[in-house]
């Protein structure tokens, strides 16, 4: 299965600054000039590019929580309607969705920057698109209503001409949603929201956004490793810093190192930390990566950045 991270930040979309703009062109400006003259005057552009470090080649990304996973035969599967839906709703277009298709949502929790995106979802106002949303929650549909009152926005969730369901799962009972296994379970944070472990073909992967772990609720994730095994990934919130996570006990985040327990914990093969503070700019944000990936033996663990793909 493919996995395309189309949202990456927390709590509310981050455009990048204009001064952070400006300092990522002139650190890119400084390095080209230094290439220019060691080279003699050769330059060559795409070169450049290639031996940019991955901080100024692209940005972690300003969009907030979406993901999306397709399986090997092509069926297709979101989890979580954020910031970062407008962008994969364009893409599903340019792939042919309006000719008819289904789409599968799971919702982890109601939370606004993981449902804003449904409103600017192009797909969903289509008429010959089938759009199927699965959750732990009883009232999914008048949450989804709420948000679209003529008081908040100009069209409401029922005028919106896709066909739409709403099915309601039970935490830690795995069901078959076309070519995935889904299992979801309970993750602490406030108003709950619903974590979830997916495999399709013998490969599987665990998201856990929006979960606030502290020392003592690791075993939680002992817990899960006993039930699914080792998943091959694992994509976790990793929102505050290690001092921040301190002063917000409660606000329903975890640190980066905790973050990277969890994934010692469960014995990934590859931690992907995700749902970045929008306080934290870019160059903050891999400061924190690099010092958390210097106290870890992981094999592999990555800085979530919007477009990044995995294949499972």
């Amino acid at each position: 299965m493919k996995i395309k991270l189309y949202g990456v930040r927390g709590s509310l979309p981050t455009p990048l600054s204009g001064s952070e703009y400006r300092e990522k062109l002139e650190k890119i400006l400084e390095s080209a000039h230094r290439e220019f003259k060691e080279k003699n005057g050769t330059f060559s552009v795409p070169d450049f590019l290639q031996s940019l470090s991955s901080e100024l080649l692209r940005p972690v990304g300003g969009n907030t929580t979406c993901v999306y996973v397709e399986s090997t035969n092509g069926q297709k599967l979101i989890i979580d309607c954020g910031s970062g839906m407008r962008e994969l709703g364009n893409d599903l277009l340019k792939e042919g969705i309006a000719q008819g298709g289904t789409i599968k949502i799971l919702v982890t929790h109601t939370h606004w920057d993981h449902i804003q995106g449904w409103p600017f979802f192009k797909p969903g106002y289509i008429p010959s698109v089938q759009v199927d949303f699965y959750s732990t929650i009883s009232n999914l549909k008048e949450r989804f209503d709420r948000q679209q009152n003529p008081e908040n926005f100009p069209i409401t969730l029922d005028e919106m001409m896709s066909k739409k369901t709403f099915t309601l799962l039970q935490r830690q009972k795995t069901v078959q949603i076309g070519d995935f296994k889904v299992t979801p379970f309970l993750l602490k944070h406030p108003g709950n929201c619903t974590g979830y472990h997916i495999e399709e073909n013998g490969k599987s992967f665990l998201f856990c956004t929006d979960v606030e772990v502290r020392e003592e609720d690791l075993s939680e994730f002992d817990q899960l490793r006993a039930k699914f095994g080792s998943p091959d990934m694992l994509i976790i919130d990793a929102q505050y810093s290690s001092e921040e996570a301190d002063r917000k006990i409660g606000w329903g985040h975890t640190s980066g190192r905790l973050a990277v327990r969890c994934g010692e914990v469960l014995g990934v093969n590859k931690l992907v930390l995700t749902h970045h503070e929008p306080d934290h700019p870019d160059e903050e944000i891999i400061r924190m990566f690099n010092q958390e990936k210097q106290s870890t033996a992981l094999s592999e663990i990555v800085l979530a950045r919007e477009s990044d793909i995995f294949n499972l």
